[in-house]
């Protein structure tokens, strides 16, 4: 039976009916006998011949709406409970949990290219990673990074995780020389939700002019988002592959990482994120999301090297 229940945060929902033959959650679509009996989804089908295990009449093609309609209302625990998960939404949302679940199983981020047939969970991935992909790991935020065999005239991808504290990130390049565009994305292993909260720096540096670089800033987006539709989007740093090419040296290109956690209250009070020094600076940082990379900032405290603007003498 559905029994009524009170969530301070989701006000009064209802847990799952359960099936009065298996005992377990009810889930549409619900069917019912000649009698008014209501069956799960699992024990209706399973019946031959169809007859209602309860009263045995015929089963019929009559619907228990009413029932179906509780089931979308209905809280449910993820079915990732019982080794850690500890989230709980109505039935209808569950499925959207499921996906960016950090308790799910997980395949290997480079399966995409047919490199690798690892499956398991988040906790396993790093040493994973160290033990079958060390080349594709970057362990400290910040850190250099120099991609080889890079050639703008072909379509290639590549990928990285980037583990800080208990979280993952993802990081990918793709070369499209179609569109004669650079993608840069970095997706957090987890909910949509904390992944928004999260903004990361990269950093395009040139080999052979330490002035020259490329700083893009930018909000994260949960891994449960497809890595082609951010892309398509243009939901992240977007380079002209004809820039992109003035920092290649020897089909090599170094960039670096960081990733924060923003403050509370970071986009609802934009007065409570003002440089100390700079007011600018801040307010640049927390309105830019462009997509393309002719905004260019020369580091966080603004141009250095010859771009730097001097004010005009007093007279």
């Amino acid at each position: 039976m559905a029994k009524a229940k009170i969530n301070q945060k989701m006000g009064p929902v209802v847990e799952l009916p359960e099936c009065p033959v298996c005992l377990d959650t009810m889930s549409a679509p619900i069917f019912q006998c000649q009698s008014g009996h209501s069956l799960c989804n699992t024990c209706t089908q399973a019946l031959v011949p169809p007859l209602c295990p309860l009263c045995r009449q015929a089963m019929t093609q009559v619907r228990n709406w009413s029932l179906e309609d509780l089931l979308l209302k209905a809280t449910k625990n993820c079915p990732n409970r019982v080794i850690g998960c500890t989230y709980t939404t109505v039935a209808s949302n569950m499925e959207n949990h499921i996906k960016e679940c950090i308790y799910r199983e997980m395949t290997c981020p480079l399966h995409v290219f047919g490199r690798c047939s690892w499956s398991g969970k988040l906790k396993e991935m790093l040493d994973h990673f160290k033990e079958r992909h060390p080349q594709n790991l970057i362990m400290t935020t910040g850190e250099k990074l120099t991609i080889d065999n890079l050639n703008i005239n072909e379509d290639d991808r590549f990928m990285y995780i980037m583990p800080q504290g208990k979280m993952m990130f993802i990081v990918t390049l793709k070369i499209d020389i179609s569109l004669k565009l650079a993608f840069f994305a970095v997706q957090l292993i987890g909910c949509n939700k904390i992944a928004q909260q999260h903004v990361y720096e990269l950093s395009i540096i040139s080999s052979q002019d330490k002035e020259r670089k490329v700083n893009y800033f930018d909000h994260c987006f949960s891994d449960a988002m497809e890595t082609k539709e951010i892309f398509q989007q243009s939901k992240c740093c977007v380079m002209p592959l004809s820039m992109l090419g003035t920092f290649i040296n020897k089909k090599s290109v170094s960039f670096s990482l960081n990733v924060q956690r923003m403050r509370p209250n970071y986009q609802k009070d934009p007065n409570k994120n003002v440089h100390p020094v700079n007011p600018n600076v801040a307010k640049n940082r927390q309105n830019f999301r462009g997509k393309s990379p002719s905004a260019v900032a020369h580091g966080p405290n603004g141009p250095k090297g010859p771009w730097k603007k001097h004010n005009n003498p007093k007279k």
